[in-house]
């Protein structure tokens, strides 16, 4: 994918960016969306971006019209041929993902819409199911839009961590880029672990030892990150991606 972007960024931004909104789109539509691994594609463009090949502003902004098109697509199918889409093979084979979808929706509604474009495995149908269970536009579209408009730059976002730390070399101890990704992952993990360990009423003697553990680990990596030569240079690239 990433040799595909390369070889399309080569030719022309423009031809790039059109790859871009037929795969995000593709991605965002009842489906096709099933099939197409647009998470992939995302962390690839946002590489690019980090590493300057790519703007970022303007590829947030097709990848927006993108997402919203297909979700509205979606959306328009599900209220419009909820019967007809019912008795379609592929339909049948995820019934339990539709099973999940409704129940998100049931007790969720729009918030469900927002939260489901950035979680779980029922994102590529949600818009579809909020349709098909005949959700009013008024409650679906304010949901959807802004979901939309932050998906792009949050799904870019490590892409655009790795991109912006390419380039940067070894000194003294770790490579700059090794570090930043180490980093990034013990949050990762130290965030989950909080997480599980509040929402389970008994949580496993692992989780209790455990995350202060990783939260320690995220904390002395942290320091090591902001504290490295590369540090500043760093962050002087990733605010001129971003600027």
């Amino acid at each position: 994918m990433q040799d595909l972007l390369q070889t399309a960024i080569n030719h022309s931004n423009e031809l790039a960016l059109a790859l871009l909104f037929i795969i995000v789109l593709a991605e965002s539509t009842a489906l096709i969306g099933l099939i197409i691994p647009g998470t992939i594609l995302m962390v690839t463009m946002g590489t690019l971006i980090g590493s300057g090949k790519m703007d970022f502003w303007l590829a947030c902004s097709v990848g927006f019209v993108a997402a919203f098109l297909g979700d509205l697509i979606s959306y328009a199918l599900g209220y419009r041929y909820r019967r007809q889409l019912q008795r379609l093979k592929l339909i049948r084979q995820h019934r339990r993902l539709l099973i999940q979808a409704r129940h998100v929706l049931r007790h969720h509604g729009a918030i469900g819409i927002f939260v489901g474009r950035f979680l779980g495995p029922t994102r590529p149908v949600l818009p579809m199911v909020a349709g098909m269970l005949s959700m009013p536009p008024k409650r679906f579209m304010p949901a959807c839009i802004l979901a939309c408009v932050l998906w792009s730059p949050l799904y870019f976002l490590p892409g655009i961590l790795a991109g912006a730390a390419l380039g940067l070399g070894a000194s003294n101890a770790m490579h700059f880029p090794t570090l930043l990704m180490v980093t990034l992952a013990l949050i990762l993990t130290a965030g989950w672990m909080l997480w599980r360990l509040f929402k389970l009423s008994a949580p496993h003697r692992w989780f209790t030892f455990g995350t202060p553990i990783s939260a320690l680990a995220s904390a002395g990596a942290l320091y090591l990150l902001l504290t490295h030569p590369h540090a500043n240079n760093y962050g002087s690239r990733l605010w001129q991606v971003l600027s």
